[in-house]
């Protein structure tokens, strides 16, 4: 028996894939789910997400749910490495027209997800290793053998998303000059929302995403990539912060194994286009980007919103793909260039870097993020 066409696959099972499914069978569709890794998340650490990103919860129905199994986080507090305050700002009060911000486990928002598509058809340790775009379907092979149709093909599948190389062709991403640790650790006295530490070159972030714990992002400027093998990785993080204020000494005490420790480069990926024929892309694999605006999250809940609203209205065609992309395109736009400015600032002489955020910390943020205040 020809196998149905009038189906959709999402390949990649991850926040923006899961994200996906959901927001389409609200629309009534029952999509397909691909998934490389198996169920159990195991990279990542933890995730803050703006307001932006809490709203788009909201919509897939778990909004309330997601800041129950996180933190609320009202304020980010910038100091310099040495412990002095450089600036505050009042994120509860900016975001209040919104939805709040939270700091979560990556893994817990993961399964919160999972468990609202917990009734789609969703395969672990499977992906896509090639596929045809016929007249009214892409025909899809998967890594197991098996083969099928499918009037709509999303790709899910993160910053080397194996869907945008077929799709487009290759398109590596660019290394941004930045190395970075992730981990998750005990949470300090004293940490109760977003708190940086700022010195040449290095940034040490503390996020409290539970009572107990706490998520912890690091990095360093790296002109040319280079590697940090698991063995010694742990001492080699230590040493690159030994001369930051508490808590981040003991903070990086606590860990007992370098294994603890997720280390990769910052990278990001530019596109000039995100779809081909019924293939279309979102999340890290359309427009990966630097961490630093913490927006990624916010800009796959909001694509998976957006792309499932054209769809149910216009159906899975060429050119309702290209309609989300038009729709997408100037808010990712806004946030990458946003991005960049604040890499900038990031990379200015300490001195000045530290004048600029004790100036004009506030402005910056409402200037930032103040379109996203707007509906995607």
């Amino acid at each position: 028996m020809r196998p149905r066409s009038d189906r959709f696959l999402i390949v990649g099972g991850g926040l923006a894939g899961l994200s996906l499914a959901i927001a389409l069978r609200q629309r009534g569709f029952v999509p397909a789910v691909v998934e490389r890794g198996g169920r159990e998340v195991t990279m990542g650490a933890g995730l803050y997400l703006v307001g932006a990103a809490t709203r788009a919860l909201a919509a897939l129905g778990l909004g309330h749910a997601a800041e129950h199994a996180g933190v609320v986080s009202r304020a980010q507090t910038f100091y310099t490495h040495r412990g002095r305050l450089l600036a505050e700002i009042d994120a509860a009060a900016f975001w209040a027209p919104c939805s709040p911000c939270i700091g979560i486990g990556r893994a817990v928002l993961h399964k919160l997800l999972a468990e609202k598509a917990a009734d789609l058809p969703i395969r672990y340790g499977t992906s896509v290793v090639s596929f045809e775009q016929q007249t009214d379907a892409v025909a899809v092979t998967y890594t197991d053998g098996a083969s099928a149709r499918y009037a709509l093909v999303v790709g899910a599948d993160g910053i080397r998303s194996v869907t945008r190389r077929l799709a487009l062709g290759p398109s590596e991403p660019r290394y941004r000059g930045q190395l970075g640790w992730r981990f998750l650790a005990p949470r300090p006295p004293g940490i109760d929302g977003w708190t940086v530490y700022l010195g040449a070159e290095r940034a040490f972030l503390l996020l409290p995403v539970s009572a107990g714990q706490v998520y912890c992002y690091a990095d360093r400027t790296e002109p040319r990539l280079v590697a940090d093998p698991p063995e010694g990785r742990l001492e080699r993080l230590r040493a690159t912060f030994r001369d930051f204020a508490e808590p981040v000494g003991g903070v990086l005490a606590s860990l007992q194994t370098s294994e603890q420790v997720h280390v990769a480069p910052i990278e990001d990926v530019v596109l000039d286009q995100w779809s081909n024929g019924s293939v279309v892309l979102i999340g890290d694999a359309a427009h990966a980007m630097s961490p630093n605006m913490a927006c990624g999250a916010a800009m796959a809940f909001e694509d998976a919103l957006v792309l499932a609203e054209i769809i149910g209205e216009n159906g899975p065609t060429p050119e309702a793909l290209r309609q989300f992309e038009v729709r997408r395109a100037a808010r990712v736009r806004w946030v990458r260039a946003q991005t960049d400015r604040r890499d900038r600032l990031r990379r200015l002489p300490p001195p000045v870097r530290n004048v600029v955020l004790r100036l004009a910390a506030a402005h910056t943020y409402r200037a930032n993020y103040g379109p996203l205040l707007k509906e995607p």
